[in-house]
């Protein structure tokens, strides 16, 4: 009879062992780094206005710890005056990629235009119209260019017509057609005055002055 305590404290101390160890809790399951999103921080020299990784706005510079999914990004930088910068970054889970951008100026345009666009230029010059103006003395009925493009009486100031020849045909009733020849030079105005007199006009004699009376 001495030894049942100590019997009894051996079949206890073993019960409890086993419900300590049934009671205790799991450890938490640790999170996949390879899902977890990585950060990037930019700044730009001069500032950017505006910052876009895959086409989404990330705001104007500097850029801190803005999160993005891991992998590579295409980042496009801009300022007004300044080229436009393309970059691409790595992004690692839980990790900072940094990025320091130098911005390079929009190149001044030229002071004189390329040879090409000199070229279009001079040849548009040539094919720009020149200019007729032309009076009548005393007067014309009708002006027509080169037979079918009728003006009207004159006078005429700076009709636009084609660089080159032409023909202009002068008529007045009562008296013959005149026909002269123009050379137009583009860009510049060429003027006539034509005398279209009518035979009447030709013949008539000045008035001689009356002879003065004698006193009475």
């Amino acid at each position: 009879m001495k030894y049942a305590p100590a019997l009894v404290l051996a079949l206890v101390v073993p019960g409890v062992a086993l419900a300590a160890e049934a009671t205790r809790p799991e450890p938490a399951p640790k999170p996949d780094a390879s899902r977890a999103n990585g950060f990037v921080t930019v700044a730009c020299n001069p500032g950017c206005e505006g910052i876009f990784v895959n086409g989404r706005s990330l705001g104007p510079s500097p850029i801190v710890r803005a999160e993005l999914p891991p992998g590579t990004h295409k980042l496009t930088l801009r300022r007004k005056g300044y080229e436009e910068k393309k970059v691409e970054v790595v992004v690692k889970p839980g990790e900072t990629a940094l990025l320091n951008v130098k911005l390079s100026q929009q190149a001044a345009p030229p002071a004189e235009p390329p040879p090409d666009i000199a070229a279009r230029v001079a040849a548009k010059m040539i094919k720009a119209d020149g200019f007729l103006s032309l009076v009548c003395d005393p007067a014309c009925d009708q002006v027509i260019v080169d037979g079918k493009r009728k003006l009207g009486p004159a006078p005429h100031t700076n009709v636009s017509l084609p660089p080159g020849k032409h023909e202009i045909t002068i008529q007045r009733k009562g008296a013959p057609d005149k026909v002269i020849t123009v050379n137009l030079v583009p860009g510049q105005s060429t003027a006539f005055k034509v005398a279209m007199q009518i035979e009447a006009e030709r013949t008539i004699p000045a008035k001689a002055p009356a002879p003065p009376q004698p006193r009475r």
